[in-house]
């Protein structure tokens, strides 16, 4: 079973995402990620329907691993090992 949860993994990744962000805009180079927000849907998108359908075949939990399953694969809510 693989759990999902927002851990420092993506805090990490949300900072990088913000500094980077702010520093191609500041530097007024491209973005380097969809300009649009559609594009920004779609790949946001595709992930929850990816945790849908595991959801429903029942091989995710979401929350962090109860005590007991702490040596379990934990998977950040980016996909990354944890």
């Amino acid at each position: 079973m693989q759990y999902v949860y927002i851990g420092k993994t993506e805090l990490v990744a949300l900072l990088v995402g913000l500094t980077t962000g702010f520093i191609y805009s500041w530097l007024r180079l491209p973005i380097p990620a969809p300009g649009v927000l559609g594009g920004i849907f779609a790949i946001i998108f595709t992930y929850i329907g990816y945790l849908i359908v595991q959801k429903i075949r029942g091989e995710i939990a979401f929350g962090k691993p109860p005590a007991t399953d702490r040596g379990a694969t934990g998977t950040g809510a980016a996909g990354d090992q944890q």
